[in-house]
Protein backbone atom coordinates (compact mmCIF):
# COMPACT_ATOMS: atom_id res chain seq x y z
CA UNK A 1 0.00 0.00 0.00
CA UNK A 2 2.74 2.37 1.32
CA UNK A 3 4.40 1.75 -2.71
CA UNK A 4 1.33 2.51 -4.59
CA UNK A 5 0.57 5.61 -2.56
CA UNK A 6 4.21 6.46 -3.54
CA UNK A 7 3.33 5.74 -7.23
CA UNK A 8 0.35 8.02 -7.41
CA UNK A 9 2.20 10.86 -5.35
CA UNK A 10 5.02 10.84 -7.60
CA UNK A 11 2.91 10.77 -10.48
CA UNK A 12 0.70 13.63 -9.63
CA UNK A 13 4.19 15.67 -8.97
CA UNK A 14 5.15 14.86 -12.29
CA UNK A 15 1.74 15.86 -13.96
CA UNK A 16 1.74 19.32 -12.16
CA UNK A 17 5.35 20.04 -13.10
CA UNK A 18 4.71 19.12 -16.91
CA UNK A 19 1.65 21.38 -16.78
CA UNK A 20 3.70 24.29 -14.57
CA UNK A 21 6.45 24.13 -17.33
CA UNK A 22 4.64 23.12 -20.62
CA UNK A 23 5.40 25.86 -22.77
CA UNK A 24 9.22 25.71 -21.86
CA UNK A 25 8.64 21.65 -23.05
CA UNK A 26 6.50 22.48 -26.08
CA UNK A 27 9.30 25.28 -27.36
CA UNK A 28 12.18 22.49 -26.31
CA UNK A 29 10.16 19.67 -28.64
CA UNK A 30 9.18 21.86 -31.49
CA UNK A 31 12.67 23.34 -31.83
CA UNK A 32 13.91 20.29 -32.91
CA UNK A 33 13.47 19.58 -36.64
CA UNK A 34 12.33 15.67 -36.68
CA UNK A 35 10.24 16.18 -33.70
CA UNK A 36 8.26 19.36 -35.26
CA UNK A 37 7.92 17.52 -38.49
CA UNK A 38 6.49 14.51 -36.45
CA UNK A 39 4.13 16.86 -34.94
CA UNK A 40 3.38 19.03 -37.76
CA UNK A 41 1.66 15.44 -40.17
CA UNK A 42 0.42 14.42 -36.65
CA UNK A 43 -1.64 17.64 -36.79
CA UNK A 44 -2.76 17.84 -40.31
CA UNK A 45 -4.14 14.14 -39.54
CA UNK A 46 -6.71 16.01 -37.36
CA UNK A 47 -9.63 16.12 -39.26
CA UNK A 48 -11.07 19.55 -41.23
CA UNK A 49 -7.53 21.53 -40.06
CA UNK A 50 -5.61 20.82 -43.23
CA UNK A 51 -8.87 21.99 -45.48
CA UNK A 52 -9.03 25.09 -43.10
CA UNK A 53 -5.37 25.26 -43.73
CA UNK A 54 -5.92 25.10 -47.34
CA UNK A 55 -8.86 27.26 -47.49
CA UNK A 56 -7.28 29.96 -45.62
CA UNK A 57 -4.48 29.95 -47.93
CA UNK A 58 -6.19 30.38 -51.52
Amino acid sequence: MRYGFMKWLLFFVGAILVYQNRYKLLNMILGMKFLRSIAVRGFMKVPGVREKFVQDLF
